[in-house]
């Protein structure tokens, strides 16, 4: 962990992941407007409760070190633009998160070890957050009737 000083580089992780954050929001709500599953599409919202719950928690980081995320509308646009360009394919969607969430915890873990000790409860929600989107996952490839626990904590 670094002093209490951050670097440029931490600064410019935690604005990148924070918008990928509201990113991920304006995603997986299109997704859930895409799916006809009435179940699904309640996971797809659920994953982007969480994704905003992550943002708003790392959000007053930004503030206190008077970062400017890139234009909401933006990142919604980007978003919206991801999920029309993804498969609705239940089964590919939740094989392609499986490949890809799981590198989020390295890269949320390398955040928190530049982070000055102060910043590190709300960087743990990122981290947290991530968790319970591979545990949900891994429940739904698996079939679990309960894969939707995971995000109980959240909602």
């Amino acid at each position: 962990m670094n002093s209490d000083r951050p670097t440029d580089q931490y600064l410019k992780t935690l604005k990148l992941y924070y918008e990928e954050e509201v990113e991920g929001e304006a995603y997986f709500a299109k997704l859930s407007e895409r799916l006809q599953d009435p179940d699904h599409k309640e996971k797809m919202h659920l994953m982007a409760l969480v994704e905003n719950y992550a943002a708003a928690a790392v959000e007053p980081l930004l503030q206190k070190y008077d970062l400017t995320p890139r234009c909401a509308e933006e990142l919604r646009v980007s978003g919206h633009a991801q999920a029309q360009n993804s498969s609705i394919d239940w089964a590919q969607l939740i094989s392609g998160m499986q490949k890809t969430f799981p590198g989020y915890i390295g890269d949320f873990e390398r955040l928190e070890a530049m982070a000055p000790p102060a910043d590190l409860p709300p960087l743990k929600v990122l981290t947290a957050h991530e968790i319970a989107a591979i545990d949900f996952l891994e429940k739904e490839a698996n079939g679990d009737p309960d894969s939707g626990a995971p995000f109980l904590l959240w909602d």
